[in-house]
């Protein structure tokens, strides 16, 4: 009878690192389209990619859209 416990929550245990995994390679998909739609647009009109992911600071993103010309 203890074996069924076991199995019963080692099942669930087992559900739940599925589902994790499921939504950790659904993000990771995502992430990767929008990366792909990104460097698209940004080659389409001949201008260089922004390094967003790895600027973390607000003053970069500011200085970036006034290097733009585009207001907030």
């Amino acid at each position: 009878m203890s074996q069924e416990k076991n199995t019963g929550s080692e099942q669930g245990m087992w559900r739940t690192h599925m589902k994790t995994l499921t939504q950790r390679m659904r993000q990771t998909e995502i992430a990767e389209k929008i990366d792909e739609a990104l460097w698209k647009w940004y080659f389409e009109r001949g201008m260089e990619v922004p390094n967003w992911k790895q600027q973390k600071d607000p003053q970069w993103w500011i200085d970036y859209l006034k290097e733009l010309d585009i207001e907030q």
